[in-house]
């Protein structure tokens, strides 16, 4: 039996959605348990909202072979996941809505569609620099920041390593918003 068609992994899908959903819970629950005053419950809730986290983890990587896709092929996954949303999911939603007379929860839905499409954009831009190996570097000189020590540089590329702190490439950023 193909492993991606069998119950097995549509139960590892579901468990991975599960935890995923409990560990945002619990995050919420802990922000209400520090507003209330209450910093133990809160610290509770914030351990197990990480653990949850590595019980979705460990599911997604089962589903996959024991290891995470490449970047590469996680960034064209969410983009195809937020054209989805966009495209589809809360539109509908939004047309429900309306259908229904709740009119802030159809421009809610408006509103999170807008950020899913901006999302997408923002995915495929990074799959496609990624890919064509430019995600580091640009056509002329570009303000780049360490995300680390907040280092400047301005340069064609982000250099090889921080000066400062000793971070590699991938911790700098283009301040410039070419990506």
């Amino acid at each position: 039996m193909d492993f991606v068609s069998s119950q097995t992994f549509a139960n590892l899908q579901t468990a991975y959605q599960d935890e995923l959903m409990a560990s945002s819970r619990y995050r919420f629950f802990a922000a209400r348990a520090d507003e209330d005053g209450k910093k133990s419950v809160a610290m509770s809730f914030g351990r197990m909202a990480d653990r949850a986290m590595i019980h979705a983890s460990v599911c997604l990587k089962m589903q996959h072979g024991g290891v995470l896709p490449t970047t590469l092929e996680n960034l064209r996954a969410a983009a195809k996941c937020e054209f989805g949303e966009w495209t589809h999911k809360y539109y509908i939603c939004a047309q429900t809505a309306r259908e229904e007379g709740f009119l802030e929860s159809a421009a809610l839905f408006d509103r999170l569609a807008d950020i899913s499409r901006y999302h997408n954009v923002c995915f495929c831009n990074l799959a496609d620099a990624l890919s064509e190996e430019r995600l580091f570097r640009r056509e002329e000189d570009t303000v780049w920041m360490c995300l680390a020590c907040g280092y400047v540089h301005t340069h064609m590329a982000a250099p090889e390593k921080c000066p400062v702190c000793g971070k590699a490439q991938g911790w700098f950023e283009d301040l410039s918003g070419g990506e």
